[in-house]
Protein backbone atom coordinates (compact mmCIF):
# COMPACT_ATOMS: atom_id res chain seq x y z
CA UNK A 1 0.00 0.00 0.00
CA UNK A 2 1.47 3.64 -0.47
CA UNK A 3 0.29 6.77 0.77
CA UNK A 4 1.10 10.10 -1.02
CA UNK A 5 2.03 13.17 0.84
CA UNK A 6 -1.80 14.17 -0.28
CA UNK A 7 -3.20 11.56 1.77
CA UNK A 8 -1.02 11.73 4.79
CA UNK A 9 -2.25 15.76 4.48
CA UNK A 10 -6.00 14.80 4.31
CA UNK A 11 -5.79 11.91 7.28
CA UNK A 12 -4.24 14.87 9.47
CA UNK A 13 -6.84 17.37 8.51
CA UNK A 14 -9.64 15.03 9.45
CA UNK A 15 -7.95 14.15 12.84
CA UNK A 16 -7.20 10.90 12.06
CA UNK A 17 -4.03 8.87 13.78
CA UNK A 18 -1.77 8.40 11.05
CA UNK A 19 0.41 5.05 12.39
CA UNK A 20 3.63 4.67 11.17
CA UNK A 21 6.61 2.03 12.32
CA UNK A 22 10.14 2.46 12.14
CA UNK A 23 12.14 -0.52 9.94
CA UNK A 24 16.19 -1.08 10.70
CA UNK A 25 16.22 -3.54 7.59
CA UNK A 26 14.51 -4.71 4.70
CA UNK A 27 12.86 -8.23 6.58
CA UNK A 28 11.34 -6.12 8.85
CA UNK A 29 10.81 -3.36 6.38
CA UNK A 30 8.79 -5.75 3.97
CA UNK A 31 6.76 -7.40 6.96
CA UNK A 32 5.86 -3.84 8.70
CA UNK A 33 4.65 -3.29 4.53
CA UNK A 34 2.83 -6.71 4.16
CA UNK A 35 1.02 -5.66 7.42
CA UNK A 36 -0.34 -2.70 5.85
CA UNK A 37 1.39 -0.13 7.86
CA UNK A 38 0.84 2.87 5.75
CA UNK A 39 4.19 4.89 6.24
CA UNK A 40 7.89 3.23 7.22
CA UNK A 41 10.22 5.44 8.54
CA UNK A 42 13.70 3.73 7.90
CA UNK A 43 16.25 3.88 10.45
CA UNK A 44 19.86 4.51 9.93
CA UNK A 45 21.05 4.56 13.35
CA UNK A 46 21.28 0.60 13.18
CA UNK A 47 24.22 0.77 11.81
CA UNK A 48 25.84 2.42 15.04
CA UNK A 49 23.22 0.87 17.66
CA UNK A 50 23.38 -3.02 16.22
CA UNK A 51 26.70 -3.06 13.83
CA UNK A 52 29.06 -0.84 16.00
CA UNK A 53 29.63 1.61 13.06
CA UNK A 54 31.14 4.77 14.34
CA UNK A 55 28.46 6.93 12.24
CA UNK A 56 25.25 6.03 10.09
CA UNK A 57 27.14 6.75 7.19
CA UNK A 58 28.43 3.08 5.94
CA UNK A 59 24.04 2.40 6.12
CA UNK A 60 22.86 5.41 4.26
Amino acid sequence: MRVTIGEIREMKQRGEKIPMLTAYDYATAKLVDEAGVPLILVGDSLGMVILGYESTIPVT
